[in-house]
């Protein structure tokens, strides 16, 4: 259960989401959620990517990737995180912007619809938080970001993943360091046993957070794993 700050956080948010109009999360300009040159600056990432979600340089596979376990689907994200995008991003994540996410919601909704309408999915689920961030922060940005995409895959919002272990943050932290700090912190439910499995988180950089979360999946006994995020860190 969210802390009761978190829910007057919630609450707040939400009457402002009703009372006032959409602020930009670029510029500040009221009426839509990104203007029009706020939108036009943002970067899709649409050239040739590596399993791990980073751009392929002249064919050759990066390091990430060298390693990267051969059961789990390529991790893609949509946009590069940065301006715009990434103001926006931390107004949902630390003021609990629901409204706001929604839209982010949508901007990855069109890739997945783009990019994986040939592509058989059963579940899509969301990189969890740790209980004690989620009761702190009172939701999961991530999970807003799932079901937006799941509507519009029309493949239902899975539960079956859970964080178990509350790593310190990965700010800072190389591949390695990152995968080693990610080493068992989730765990699945029988429920994705046989499914094709879609992760969602709104940043990736490395993949390790991805990667872990997918091989915990995939020894639960789903079928297949692939990643989207909104945007691609550093």
């Amino acid at each position: 259960m969210p802390s009761p700050l978190a829910w007057a956080r919630r609450l707040v948010r939400a009457v402002e989401a009703t009372l006032l109009p959409p602020v930009c999360g670029g510029c500040g300009r009221r009426g839509e959620w990104l203007c029009p040159t706020c939108a036009a600056a943002l970067r899709p990432l649409t050239g040739p990517q590596c399993r791990c979600g980073r751009p392929r340089t002249r064919g050759r596979v990066c390091p990430i990737c060298a390693e990267w376990p051969e059961a789990l689907g390529p991790i893609r994200a949509a946009f590069v995180f940065e301006g715009p995008l990434r103001s926006s991003i931390h107004r949902v994540k630390y003021r609990g912007e629901y409204a706001r996410g929604r839209y982010l919601g949508g901007l990855l909704a069109d890739v997945a619809a783009a990019t994986l309408h040939d592509t058989p999915l059963d579940l899509v689920l969301p990189i969890p938080l740790h209980p004690r961030r989620q009761r702190e922060r009172g939701f999961n940005q991530a999970q807003i970001l799932a079901e937006v995409v799941a509507e519009r895959l029309g493949v239902p919002v899975g539960q079956d993943l859970l964080r178990i272990v509350d790593t310190r943050p990965q700010v800072g932290l190389d591949y390695a360091g990152r995968r080693a700090n990610m080493q068992g912190a989730f765990r699945a439910g029988p429920g994705v046993g046989g499914a094709s499995v879609l992760l969602i988180d709104d940043v990736v950089t490395t993949g390790a957070t991805m990667e872990a979360a997918g091989l915990a999946l995939l020894e639960a006994g789903a079928r297949h794993v692939r990643g989207l995020a909104l945007a691609r860190g550093a």
